[in-house]
């Protein structure tokens, strides 16, 4: 008697809605006949596969086909068609990976990359590129101290740089895909392994280097190896496919902008020659930005459709509000390496220095290594060395400009920095900021992609005086 007082008494004070509602849902079943409930024995909830939301995600993923299709996205990029041979390939491992158990994926997707490696270098520079890729790793894991290991890993390139000037071994455009695959990721790789204490699976490694999309684009995010691995799964299969194609369809969206741009806005630097045409000529010319914006965001959504949760690329950098909120959300990948590379092991050395001090030489070693790293990269991509008085200006400025900002932000109590609130006033601010800021990085941008600075100032003397 008295528990059928409680229940009357729980179904008086439940919503109306839900008084006649069934205590539990009727167990559905089976989504595919061989799986129960659309797992395979042991596999993670993440994977839990059903037919509707992936019939969805192909046939959206097939309408971006098409659009890369039609609109030739990329087509006349580096490699010419790689991006669409590649894109081909990731639409026809998509269901092979999804439909496959857990412990098989990465070995469809480590097959779908050579395959696409294949297909975009031929199978000779493929096995080649595999052959050196098999030795890197090998080195970055062979039982031995790590001091060790990197000596050899820094004889092994110097050998390859030697190749490199030679033109032995690999094709030209062979040599930008090893490059893009192991200059940045493998000192990644090697960070981990110093700090790690357990011994890293090698499937996690292939992978890592391995990725398909990366054969498409030699100028590749710099992917953390542990936030990779950390968001390997680490949502639901069919969360990643939207998001992976959302991701997809924003950077679609910046190369056919950075197309518009290119063919219909920006001027050569020799028809500059009024103020006018010289302010067009400057934003136009750092939006062309859209087009590594864009490669980054199809890299990025590629790794999310099989099964990568990956943190996002860039954040609305043409929004940014100040030259450190700039360098936070441009290329966030890099920012993320620099930081944990170089500046927090700087920071920690001089921990013990006055603030301002330590700010200024862990900026200068930040932007320092990254205008090193940027002409490093220029010798493996181009076969020749990147460094010039633009690009070091350029590095120089940026750095100084953002080492203001970080010591200004450090000064601010922290009350002033967390205010919140929409005013008129705080608005107006805002928005010129923000022109300020894009004005300041457009007018760098012009000097670091000018190929002197004599060429610049004789642009900006055309633009302003009509010289």
């Amino acid at each position: 008697m008295a528990a059928q007082s409680q229940e009357s008494v729980a179904l008086i004070t439940r919503a109306p809605h839900h008084r006649f509602a069934p205590e539990s849902a009727p167990a559905r079943g089976p989504r595919w006949p061989w799986l129960k409930d659309g797992l395979y024995p042991g596999e993670p909830e993440a994977c839990r596969r059903g037919m509707r939301p992936f019939l969805r995600a192909m046939l959206y993923f097939a309408l971006l086909v098409v659009v890369f299709k039609v609109y030739r996205i990329e087509e006349r990029a580096f490699q010419g068609r790689a991006f669409q041979t590649l894109i081909h390939v990731a639409f026809a491992a998509l269901p092979l990976h999804y439909l496959a158990p857990y412990r098989y994926k990465r070995g469809v997707f480590v097959a779908a990359s050579f395959v696409g490696l294949c297909l975009v270098q031929g199978l000779w520079p493929a096995l080649a590129i595999a052959t050196i890729a098999c030795v890197i790793i090998a080195c970055c894991r062979a039982p031995a101290p790590w001091i060790v290991r990197v000596a050899f890993l820094a004889g092994i390139a110097s050998a390859l740089a030697y190749a490199r000037i030679k033109g032995e071994i690999l094709p030209e455009a062979a040599w930008a895909i090893l490059a893009s695959m192991f200059l940045f990721r493998v000192l990644i790789y090697l960070y981990e392994l110093k700090h790690v204490r357990t011994r890293e699976p090698l499937s996690h490694a292939v992978s890592y280097f391995f990725l398909l999309p990366n054969f498409a684009f030699v100028h590749f995010p710099v992917v953390d190896y542990r936030v990779m691995e950390r968001g390997y799964f680490a949502q639901n299969i069919e969360t990643l496919h939207a998001r992976g194609l959302e991701l997809v369809t924003r950077g679609t969206i910046h190369l056919l902008l950075y197309r518009l741009v290119y063919h219909e806005l920006l001027l050569a630097p020799s028809q500059v020659h009024s103020p006018t045409e010289l302010l067009g000529y400057i934003a136009c010319n750092y939006l062309l930005y859209l087009q590594v914006s864009g490669q980054f965001h199809i890299a990025c959504g590629m790794l999310h459709l099989f099964g990568w949760k990956l943190p996002d690329t860039h954040h609305h950098y043409l929004l940014a509000d100040g030259f450190t909120d700039y360098w936070r959300r441009i290329n966030i990948y890099w920012k993320d390496f620099m930081v944990r590379l170089v500046w927090n092991p700087v920071m920690f050395a001089l921990k013990r220095q006055p603030r301002f001090l330590a700010f200024a030489l862990g900026a200068s070693a930040v932007f320092g290594t990254t205008w090193f790293l940027h002409a490093y990269q220029s010798f493996w991509l181009r076969g020749s060395w990147g460094f010039t008085a633009p690009d070091a200006i350029f590095w120089g400025v940026l750095g100084v400009l953002v080492l203001i900002g970080v010591e200004r932000d450090a000064r601010r109590p922290a009350q002033a920095r967390s205010r919140s609130g929409w005013t008129w006033r705080g608005s107006i601010f805002k928005t010129a900021r923000v022109a300020g800021t894009f004005g300041v990085i457009s007018l760098l941008w012009s000097l670091w992609s000018s190929p002197s600075v004599s060429d610049w100032i004789d642009l900006l003397g055309r633009g302003l005086l009509g010289w």
